[in-house]
Order: C-alpha cells, then structure tokens, then sequence
C-alpha cells in the first residue's frame, strides 16, 4: 500500500492529543474540514465519519455507498445521508491486517444489484505452503512482522449479497500472491469497460534492502528460483522455468470464475497464472483506474528511494506490459539491483522491451513549484479521471487526472493540454493541499471528487461557482467535566472564502441541539446544570445567507479517565528482534479502576527523511488487553516507535498516553580500495568512503559494482573485507564497523598520447528530430554545427556525416568506405580528423535515416548526430542504431540500440574510436570485436577538461496564434527539431511545457492548413524553469499543385476483399472498375504498395525510398502516385489489404483500405487508413484506429499528398508530421 512501508497515516500527534483529553469531537455530517486548501470555488467536506481505516469505496448504480475498512469489515450507506452505515460483511477472521496488509481491494459488478456480487481482494493470513494462519500480530513468527518469515498469501474473492447484508459463504475465486514481508502487499480491484475484472498487487518484497530471495528463515519462503525470488517476483512471467506467481502485476481476470479473461495476451500459456496477466514489473500498484471511453489502465506504482510512477497501459490485449521494476524505478535501472548483477535484470536491460512510466515524480521535489506539500516520504495512493463533460467542475478539469500521495497529504489535478487529449505531464495543478490521508479517489454522484481518508472519513470536493458557504469552527472549554460544567465557547475561527462576508458572519448557537437558538454571539458561555452528554452545534451565515455548521460534544458530570503506561518505561531503546513487553491500566473518576476490556494499543513507526519530517507507518494493534510483547522491527534509519495507550470510559472519554521508544543505533563506513569509487547500500550508490548511521540488528543489503573506472584506470572488484559475496547482507552489529570492498586496477588501453580518456557507461536511449536528406550507400554530407567544437587542439563550426558510420571535421572529398584500423596516415576513402562510432560498410536505405538535434544553451550546447536502423552492405538482415553527441566543451558520447544477436550489430566488423587529423594518434575503443550491447555508451574526454554539468531544468513555450489579428482555435503548434506540440485554445493561446533548454523555431499551421494554406513561426529561446513567449502570425501561403484539398470529418470506409499483397516492400496491381482521372489522364490500373502509396505508372520496385514531394523519378521513388500514409509499413499476419467497389455509374467509388498496418522500425505501433476513388476524379484519404498519443501513428515519420507524373508538381498535404486524427478525412479534387 506504500513504498518500503505503508500509506502513511497522520495520526493525533501528541499536541492535538492534550487537547482532547477530556472529549472527542464528532463533525457533523456534510460538515466542512478545516485543514485543505483547495482552488478558489472548492470546499471539502466530511461525508462519513466514525470509520475505521477506510481505504476504498464504491459506489453502487442504486445510490448505496459501499465502504472497505483495513481490518476487513464492509460497511454499506444507503445513500449520502446515511448516518448510520449497516455491516454488509465482516471478514475480520481471514483478513490479515498487520502493517500495510488487510482488505485493501473491493469491486462491484457494472450491473449491480443484477449481479448481486461485491468483489473483495485481502491479505490470507495462510502461507501458499500451508499451516496455521498468522494472526495480525504474527504471534511467535522468528523475527516479527518485519523479519521476512512472517509469510501469508492473498485472496480474490467474491460475496453475495441480500438487501444490505451478506448471504451465504465466501466464494474464493484465487489464492495466490506470495507476500514475505508487510508492505507492498495486494492493491485494487475494478471491473473495465469490457466487464472483466482487474486486480492488482505488489512485489511482497523488503523495502529496506535489495531483496532477491536471500531473505527468511530458511530463505526464499516463496520457493523462487535462486535469484528470482524477492523484488524479482514482478519479473516471474519472464521466468518460464518454474510456474508463475502473481506478484508485482496486474491481472484481467474471469469476474465468474478468477480464470484468465478470454483475449489475453497469454491466453494460449499453459500457465494458469500467465494467462491472467496484462502488465508486470510493478513494485507496489496500490490503486489504478480506467481512462473513461477506453480501454487503458492507469496505476499508480509506489517507488522505493526516489520515484513514484503512473504508468499507463494502453491495450491490455495488445501484449503484457513489463513496467521494468526492480530492474527499473523512474526512466531508469535501479542501483541497487543494476549493481546486483542478476540475470532477469541483466537481460532486460540489454534485451529491452520495458515500457516507461508515463508520468514520474522525484521523492526529494516538489510535483507543482513551491506547492508546500511535504516531499520525501511519498505515496502514491489514488487516481481517479474526472468526466471530460458533464461534471459540475470547470470545463478546465474535463478529462483530468486526479492523483493524490498519501505522504505528502495532497491531491493533484493533471489536466489535458487540450479538449479531449490525454493528461498532461506540463499541466498539473495542486487541487488538495492537507488533505486527511488519502488512500483512495473516486468520482461520485453529481461529479464530485470523493477520497477515502485513512483516519476514519469519507470526504469529498464540491464546487460552488458562485457564492461559497462559510466554514464553521467550534472551539469549547472545557469539553467534560462535573456538573454544573461552565462551558466557553469561540466561533471566531469560522471562515468565509468569499471576499465580501470576510468579517460579516452571524453566529447561532444551540447549545443543547433542542432547535432552539441559544445565543447569537461569536463566544459565548454556557452552563450545563444536569449530568448527561450533549450536542452543541453552531451554525455560521454569510451575507448571502449561506450557511455552515459544526458541533462539539460536551459530557456534563463525567470525566475522562487517566491512562497510565507502566512498561516500557521512558527511555526504553531497542535493537531490531528484541522482544519489548507492554503494560499498563486506567483509572476514572466515576468508574474507578477500569477493565483491561477499556484498553487499546497501538505500534507505529515514525520515519523520518530527514529530523522532523516523518511520517507514520501503522503497525500492530492490540484491543482490550493489559498487557502483552511485539517484536522491534528491522526499518530504515531514522525512524523511531511510538507506542499510545488509550483509556475509554464507559461513556466515550478517552484518555491518551505515547511512548516514544527511539532505536539503538550504529555508524558503518563504507569503503574502497582504492578510495573514490562506488558501493551501493540498499538503494542508493554513492561515493566512497561514506558512514550510514543504522538501528542495531538491521539488515543492509551491499553491493560492489564492477567494473568502474576513475581517472584512466578500470577496476574489477576483487573482495569484501568481511568476506561476503560481491553483493550480500549485512546485519549491523552492536558497534561501529568499517566494511571495505577491494579492487584490482589496471590502465586502460582507452586512452591515447594527447590525453583523449574513454569510459563505458549506460544510459536510456533518446532519439534526435531532424532528418537529413543523406540516404544511399558510400554518401556523406555537411553540417553546421551550433557551436565551435574542439577537437585535437583545433576548433570546428562545421562537420561532414557519412552514411558508413564516420564524422570527420575535414571535408572528406569521398565517402569513407575503406573501413580498418586507426590511427592510419590516411589513404583512399580512409578518413582522419574523424569521429568512428561504427565505421563499417553500412546503407542508408528506405527503413533507415541520420538525424540531427541540438539542445542546451552556452556553454553547455550539445549537438547530436543519429544513424537510425542502419543496414549492413554485406549483411541485409542486420541493422542497427548508434549516435555521437558533441558537447560544447569537447567531450564525445557514442551511443547505441537496437543492437540484436548477430556479430556485426555488436561491432564485429567495426572500428569504433576518434583520430586526429594527421591520422598519427587514435584512441581505438575496439577493431573488429563484438563487444557492443544496447544503451551502451562510450565517453571520449579530451585532456584538462571536468565532466559537463548535468541539463539544466526544462522551461515551456507560451504565445498566441493569430490570423489578421484575429486569435486561431485549433492550430497545431510544433517546437522545430522536437517531439514537443500542443493544440491552441478557444482563445487562440498553447502553452508546451518539458522543454529543454536551448533556441528553437516555434511554427503553428490553421487546423486545416494543408488546405487553405496558413502557416506561420517565430523564434523562442527557452531557459531554465522559464516561459518563453512565441506569439505566431498565420499568413497563406501558396496554394496546391494540380489540385486543392478540403478536410474535415469523415466516416471511414472498411473495404471487403482482402487482396494476397503481404509482407515487406511489396505492391501488387489492380484493375479499377472505372477509369480514374488523375492528373490530365485516365487509369484502369493501379499498383497497390504495402508501403502505403497507389500509383497509376507501373513502378520501378516497391516504394521504399521514401522522402518529400515532388521527387524526380527514382527507383523505389514513385511518381504519378496517392500517397495516404508512405512510410515504411509492413503488411503481416494481423494486417490485410482491401478493395471494394461501391455505387454505380457514373457515382461509383473504388476503396483501397490499409487495415492494421504495421511499423517496420517498432512492432508495437499500428495504423489503419484508406483511399476512396470517386469516379469524378476526386479521392479522400481516410484514417482510423490512430493512437492519439502516438506520433508515429499520427504521421510523424510519413509522407501524405499527391503527386504528378515527372515528379515536378506535387500537393504535399505533410511530410513528417504528427497531424493524422481518426475520423478525419482529406479530400483532394483536381484543379479547374
């Protein structure tokens, strides 16, 4: 339910607790919290109150309110009025509820009552193994709760239902889910637009160490495979040696019977569990909901030491979406399992194929600048979207994102950039700031935001778009005491939001809650003659006549009783397995000595991030006892239990004690030899020597990562001076120690005479923007670059790129095709001054591309260089990616992807270095050898120069578009060289967030600009943590050649006969049932081109060589062509190409449809789209199935338009852009 931990509940800190010593305060129902903050118009309020631990609620298409508490009781509302809730089901016997265990997931059917069902997910205090059920204490479990041997398992299950209460007996649907330790437990439950349930669940791993099956006594209670145990389980399904569990996941499941739902992905696994899954690799997936009107998933995962994630899966049924974790936290390999050198992480880091978050957020920053909200201990703990229309919030919030931490007690609004689009990641607004724990979110009745909040409420968000009601606030002295009691009241801190009744509130009092008005003073007094326990309530009235009200209990005639903790006494420390007993009693002024039966206990953890920001991690209760034992936990540092003991006399006073126990602590350094090299403990690497400050008896788990490099020298890791494994466990013993990890070093052979220094590295893969025009093979061609590079000791503004996997600074005079050894004097086609990133023989062919991008401003500038999906002259089923990126201060990165199996993609026939210009000295990294894996990276740094400083913070783009002064709705608005567009307001204006440093063109073209021609741009310069402004003026520009367009929406057009016309670069003529007009003549034949062109000239080879428009006749370049989506396309066993004829002379209509076409360069992404011929010589272009979040999909690599039969007149409609929707339509209609 949290990350290393628990969703963290603020509990009555020992302040608040003095003050309601004497009484409890009941909220009125409706009433409003005091605490939010919320946007102007917004008010939260207490819907339920009186719960205990409510962590989810449904509501229920009758009206009822269905409520889930922890420790597994389920209440129903009949509706929002309800103040007294019925028990519809109490599973308090199965339900394991110790730390962040218990009943965390509940569902209901889509039909509800009709399906009289209520689905529940909890933790089974019964191992997989068998034995006897843990109680919620893990009684006489070695080590605790927290020792990793205190084992239960989960179930799915569903209950019936009759009128408001439970019938017959529990159906168990699964029993599964292996959890080793208290946290990351199992997580939500919903059922999807398709009706299938989902449900999700955590890694049931250690938050305190990198955990891959070495923990428990014996290890690996769970049965994993060595080293695929702990974290690992979220991997399972990778693991195909052992049967699946279902960890760290989430599942599509069956609602009848729990079975895999039909249309999985894995469907045809003979696993059970396989079959079930539809996204992995998650640590802690506490809460997703669906995106309204799809079918995508959105989780929220809770991180361990530095990212929460929201992780988005587009199609369940389209493949099992790996999210990466452990191996991955955020867009990047975790440390402490990266260093670890386990295989399931080793192979997807080289392998790929994990998908990145859609959203991250850092522990240590702040989601909105200077929000206020506490940052560092996060959790995630709740989404829910808001109704892109008809709710009763702004239109602003239509489609919205509601996401909220439980740490940092706040709720946030990601809203879309655009009517309709998806959330943006640059448009996120601090909706709740103090929020009361919230641990689930959920749209209800009239479109209002409801929260669960863990200490006992149910709240919700309401909007008043006009005048607000005030908030009332009761302050009463003394709550309890002998009668007659003389009560002071104060509603003083009541409050009004709206500007106009600030100071203008009239009070009514009703101190005996008998209707009548007692008093209209702002603090008056009271005095209660008679014994008994009364409601005092005041209502507060703004000018407008709004009204609020809140109340306090007053007991006239009875006092509370006094708690009195014997053991542990103050002062009592602790070391983690040590066995701590517990004692105490109560006495009260009516009732004398109480009864154990009025005693309540309760175990938390204060975790601390840093001194004074902590946060709560419920642990153990224990009800009506005087005494008893738990076990010291193992937890991070600093932490420290608390343990409150709580009296309740026989009327409700409560009186409170805490006990705060602080742990015993040790300082272990960490070290190498020799120093300034690396050690990763638990989930962070740093810099050695450095001393962690750790609770005596912890465990600690320690890594050596190897190889690592300082200076020219590579060190390989030889030994522990404590003897363990390269990564292993400590356990911190009772007095200082040093643990030092040897290493052996040796000079590099990756340097060079002048003082050029290489070192391999890892990072994740990004792409450049801009395309070039250089193809074909033995090609080069020049560049500017943005800044002068050094390079040798000489300076250089220019640099020729050369498809063979060369950059010189020198202009070559011929391709560098004569691949060997450097350095070398030079010679035919032998280049010097040269950068070699794969220098091989290589074609730049219709599936491949170089690009370009720059980013950074001065002095910190890079400029980067990409050979995309390159093939091999001598291998053509080989290709592969690589880059160069020049930095500003003379350092070079090479880069690398997509490297397969093959030799020659991993460098076998390669030279791979920097040369300088008299070809005298080289720092060869490699000559011929396979040593190349993906997301490699080798950095070249010249003599004297310090590592670049990390990118600066991103910035954003703001402006308007207009056309004659007039402000443009709809534009499409591009940042030049960048993925980065938005879409303009009502009132003309975009905003794009997330960009990087750095001067760019700004263009912007008129929804259909295509067609009527209007474009414009201007130029922006983005700094950090800035908004630039680029305020653009559309103008016309020149019309079509031979024909104009029109577009709009269109209803697309499926066709019925599937042509034989399959695979890679194949095209296939057809005979047209009319002859079409097109460009002065007349066709009956057409060549139908897997690669998404028509053309009416029988063309010389399939249409790979794609590009702009016009083009001069080529082979693979046609003319005389349709091009609806030219791109590199593949037509496989899912895709199929169709024709049909429709209507009848002179009307009729011959449609081409692509349907489900695949790309070549990713095999996830899919396009469908059609020509419609009309006999009159018009033609439409028709899509559907477009991925809006997909640039690709949108037509960001193709070419769209047509063109005339010497390639010299053409109409493109885009070349390149990402500007295609579904249910669009571009009609071209030759010119008169």
């Amino acid at each position: 339910m949290a990350r290393r931990d628990s969703a963290r509940r603020r509990l009555m800190r020992a302040g608040v607790a003095g003050m309601l010593l004497a009484a409890v305060l009941t909220p009125v129902r409706g009433g409003v919290a005091e605490a939010a903050t919320l946007p102007a118009g917004f008010q939260e309020q207490i819907v339920f109150s009186g719960l205990s631990q409510p962590v989810n609620l449904e509501f229920a298409p009758d009206g009822r309110i269905f409520v889930a508490e922890k420790a597994g009781a389920i209440k129903i509302f009949d509706d929002l009025s309800d103040t007294t809730p019925t028990v519809f089901a109490n599973l308090a016997s199965p339900v394991h509820s110790q730390w962040d265990r218990g009943l965390l997931g509940m569902a209901l059917p889509p039909n509800f009552p009709t399906s009289p069902y209520v689905y529940v997910l909890y933790a089974y205090g019964v191992p997989l193994s068998g034995g006897a059920a843990k109680d919620d204490s893990c009684t006489g479990v070695s080590g605790g709760a927290n020792g990793g041997n205190c084992v239960v398992s989960a179930r799915l299950s569903r209950l019936q239902i009759s009128g408001n209460v439970m019938t017959g007996s529990e159906q168990v649907l699964i029993n599964d889910w292996c959890q080793q330790f208290p946290s990351h437990s199992i997580g939500d439950l919903k059922f999807g637009p398709d009706g299938m349930l989902y449900a999700s669940a955590g890694d049931g791993a250690s938050f305190n160490a990198t955990d891959y099956g070495q923990f428990g006594s014996p290890v690996n209670p769970c049965g994993d495979p060595s080293n695929e145990g702990g974290a690992l389980r979220s991997q399972d399904l990778r693991s195909t040696a052992d049967a699946t569990g279902l960890d760290g996941g989430i599942l599509r499941l069956d609602p009848a019977t729990g079975a895999a739902a039909s249309g999985n992905p894995n469907i045809g696994s003979a696993d059970l569990n396989t079959r079930r899954f539809v996204a992995i690799g998650l640590r802690n997936p506490y809460r997703f909901t669906f995106r309204p009107g799809t079918s995508e998933i959105w989780a929220g995962d809770v991180g361990w030491s530095t990212w929460e994630e929201i992780d988005r899966v587009v199609n369940p049924l389209a493949g099992t979406t790996n999210f990466g974790w452990p191996c991955y936290e955020g867009n990047s390999p975790q440390s402490g399992y990266d260093n670890a050198n386990l295989s399931l992480c080793e192979s997807l880091y080289t392998g790929g194929g994990h998908t990145t978050p859609y959203y991250t957020y850092n522990h240590s920053s702040d989601i909105v600048p200077g929000e206020g909200c506490a940052a560092g201990g996060d959790a995630i703990t709740g989404l829910a979207f808001y109704p892109a229309s008809g709710g009763s919030y702004p239109a602003a919030y239509g489609g919205s994102l509601f996401f909220a931490d439980n740490s940092r007690t706040c709720i946030w609004a990601m809203k879309p950039a655009t009517a309709g689009g998806l959330p943006s990641t640059s448009n996120i607004e601090l909706f709740v700031k103090a929020a009361a724990s919230p641990v689930d979110l959920a749209v209800g009745p009239g479109g209002e935001l409801y929260y669960a909040d863990l200490g006992g409420t149910i709240r919700r968000i309401r909007y008043f778009p006009g005048n607000q009601p005030p908030t009332a606030v009761v302050n009463a002295t003394p709550t309890s005491g002998s009668a007659p009691l003389a009560v002071s009241f104060d509603g003083t801190g009541s409050t009004d939001l709206d500007p106009a009744d600030q100071g203008r509130l009239t009070y009514a009092w009703d101190f005996t809650n008998d209707g009548s008005i007692d008093s209209t003073a702002a603090a008056p007094s009271f005095t209660y003659t008679s014994a008994g326990t009364y409601t005092a309530k005041l209502t507060v009235t703004d000018t407008l006549g709004a009204t609020g009200s809140a109340t306090v209990s007053i007991q006239a005639g009875n006092t509370a009783p006094t708690a009195t903790m014997t053991t542990p006494t103050v002062g009592t420390t602790w070391v983690v397995g040590q066995s701590i007993s517990f004692s105490g009693g109560a006495t009260d002024p009516q009732q004398g000595a109480l009864p154990a039966s009025a005693l309540s206990w309760q175990l938390q953890m204060q975790h601390c991030e840093t001194p004074g920001n902590c946060h709560t991690h419920p642990l153990q209760t224990w009800n009506g006892v005087a005494s008893g034992s738990f076990v010291a936990p193992d937890h991070e540092y600093p932490s420290y239990l608390e343990l409150i003991l709580t009296a309740t006399d026989s009327q409700g006073l409560t009186n409170t004690v805490l006990r705060r126990l602080d742990p015993e602590t040790v300082d272990l350094t960490f070290a190498t030899n020799p120093v300034g090299l690396t050690l990763t403990v638990g989930s962070t690497t740093q810099v050695t020597p450095f001393t962690r400050t750790v609770i005596k008896g912890s465990t600690n788990s320690v890594s050596a990562p190897t190889p690592q490099s300082s200076g020219a020298i590579t060190y390989t890791y030889a030994s522990w001076s404590d003897g363990g494994a390269q990564t292993h466990v400590i356990t911190a013993p009772g007095t200082a120690a040093t643990y030092t990890a040897g290493y052996t070093g040796s000079t590099p052979a990756c340097s060079d005479s002048y003082g050029y220094t290489c070192a391999e590295g890892t990072a994740t893969w990004s792409a450049a923007a801009t395309k070039l025009t250089l193809e074909g093979d033995d090609a080069f061609q020049a560049v500017t670059l943005p800044f002068g590079m050094p390079f040798y000791g000489s300076t250089s503004t220019t640099a020729w790129v050369d498809t063979n996997g060369v950059l010189t600074f020198t202009n070559p005079g011929t391709s560098a095709w004569n691949q060997g050894a450097i350095p070398s004097t030079g010679g035919t086609a032998a280049p010097n001054n040269a950068l070699y990133p794969f220098w091989d023989d290589l074609i730049v062919d219709g599936s491949s591309g170089i690009y370009t991008s720059s980013s950074g401003l001065a002095p910190n500038r890079q400029f980067t260089v990409e050979w995309r999906n390159v093939r091999f002259y001598e291998d053509s089923s080989s290709r592969v990616s690589f880059k160069i990126v020049l930095h500003e201060n003379g350092t070079v990165v090479y880069g690398y992807t997509d490297i397969g199996t093959s030799s020659v993609e991993k460098g076998s026939s390669a030279t791979i270095g920097i040369e300088n210009s008299a070809g005298t000295v080289a720092l060869q990294y490699s000559l011929n050898t396979a040593k190349l894996v993906n997301n490699r990276t080798i950095t070249f740094t010249p003599p004297g120069v310090t590592p670049a400083p990390p990118p600066p913070a991103n910035g954003s783009v703001t402006g308007t578009v207009t056309n004659a002064g007039t402000p443009v709705a709809g534009a499409a608005v591009s940042v030049v060289g960048t993925s980065f567009t938005a879409t303009t307001a009502a009132n003309g204006t975009y905003t794009i967030g997330n960009v990087p440093p750095g001067a760019y063109t700004v263009t912007a073209t008129a929804a259909d600009s295509r067609c009527s021609g209007l474009a414009g741009s201007a130029p922006a310069t983005v700094t950090s943590n800035a908004t630039a402004t680029a305020n653009i003026a559309l103008v016309a520009s020149g019309a079509g050649h031979g024909y104009t367009c029109a577009e709009g929406a269109f209803t697309f057009v499926q066709a019925s006969t599937a042509l034989t016309l399959t695979g890679d670069d194949a095209f296939q003529a057809v005979t047209l049932p009319f002859a079409m007009p097109f460009y002065g003549g007349s066709y009956s034949t057409a060549y139908v081109d897997t690669n998404g062109v028509v053309s009416f000239a029988a063309p010389d080879g399939a249409a790979w060589g794609f590009g702009s428009i016009p083009s001069t006749s080529a082979p693979h370049t046609p003319n005389l062509a349709i091009y609806p989506f030219w791109d590199d396309l593949i037509a496989d066993g899912q895709s199929s190409i169709r024709t049909q004829t429709i209507g009848s002379a002179p009307n009729r209509q011959f449609v081409i449809e692509w349907r489900n076409m695949r790309s070549f360069a990713s095999t996830t992404e899919r396009v469908s789209f059609a020509v419609i011929l009309n006999e009159n010589g018009t033609f439409t272009l028709a899509y559907t199935d477009v991925d809006s979040a997909s640039t690709w999909e949108r037509g960001g690599a193709a070419t769209i338009g047509v063109e005339n039969g010497n390639g010299t007149v053409a109409l493109q409609y885009s070349f390149r852009e990402a500007v295609l929707a579904s249910g669009r339509g571009i009609t071209f209609t030759p010119a008169s």
